[in-house]
């Protein structure tokens, strides 16, 4: 048995935001033959969990780039309300859009919307991804104190001021930090990342790290990189996500994600003859 820990928006989802049919028979093909397959995603559980149902796909989730888990009994890392609160006073004076995810929804204050003026049209695009998010709720006041917030997430057009609240909450040393795009920031629970919850699934089912295939396409999936055993790198991918790549697969508008399900076997055997030569593509 192995387990492929699977990556959704750039990854298992293509531009349209749907599962391609040849991804769906892929998966199902997988877990016929007694393999896992486990999607795990800075999205929401609960956002991952409809998209699954909407496609006739039924697998465990990681969400908010393993702040929840839902393997066994289930898991949630909450930040603790300091953490929050401090990051809340940083942030309400930064212009950046700003989501706050909780278990159930994810708010949206009011007065951050200003942030999304300007930007190009892959900005605008991912804009409106994310507002037609399940769950998303637009608020006019929010009581920090008193949330358990799972995740944030800031969204700018501007690159450098990201960079700069990336720096600030580094250097604070109260949460876990990571990126899935090149306009959005995302903050977690100290020690939350895709691989630490790999690792949780990894106990839940008895496997080694050898016994997981990671695939995926930004830097938020690199900590899964770290722990499974052979990584996929998406076409599309980031470039620093294609160096610490095992292999690379196809686009994920072009159904990279049943190519690699389909082919790693082949890919295996084919590094193998080569002596463990890393192959880079295929």
């Amino acid at each position: 048995m192995r387990c492929f820990a699977i990556d959704l928006d750039g990854t298992l989802l293509n531009k349209e935001h749907r599962i391609s049919e040849g991804n769906q028979v892929a998966i199902k093909k997988r877990q016929a033959q007694g393999d896992v397959v486990t999607i795990v995603t800075g999205r929401a559980a609960f956002d991952a969990r409809r998209i699954l149902a909407q496609h006739g796909l039924n697998c465990p989730v990681i969400g908010a780039n393993g702040a929840e888990i839902e393997v066994e009994q289930g898991r949630q890392y909450f930040l603790n309300r300091s953490s929050s609160r401090t990051i809340w006073e940083i942030i309400r004076s930064t212009n950046v859009f700003i989501h706050i995810y909780l278990q159930d929804k994810i708010l949206l204050p009011q007065f951050s919307f200003t942030a999304l003026q300007g930007g190009d049209r892959a900005f605008q695009e991912a804009i409106q991804a994310q507002l037609t998010q399940y769950g998303v709720e637009e608020v006019d006041e929010i009581a920090i104190d008193q949330l358990d917030v799972i995740k944030f997430m800031f969204v700018s057009p501007d690159r450098w001021r990201l960079e700069h609240l990336e720096q600030q909450l580094l250097q604070l040393k109260i949460c876990s930090v990571t990126r899935s795009g090149a306009y959005n920031l995302e903050a977690m629970a100290n020690g939350v990342t895709k691989g630490t919850a790999l690792q949780d699934i990894a106990r839940a089912y008895r496997m080694t790290p050898e016994d997981i295939i990671a695939i995926g396409d930004n830097q938020n999936d690199l900590p899964m990189f770290e722990v499974a055993g052979t990584s996929i790198a998406m076409g599309n991918a980031e470039t620093s996500v294609i160096g610490r790549a095992t292999y690379l697969t196809s686009d994920h508008d072009e159904d990279g994600v049943a190519e690699a399900l389909n082919g790693l076997e082949r890919w295996e055997q084919k590094k193998e003859e080569q002596h463990g030569e890393h192959l880079g593509y295929r």
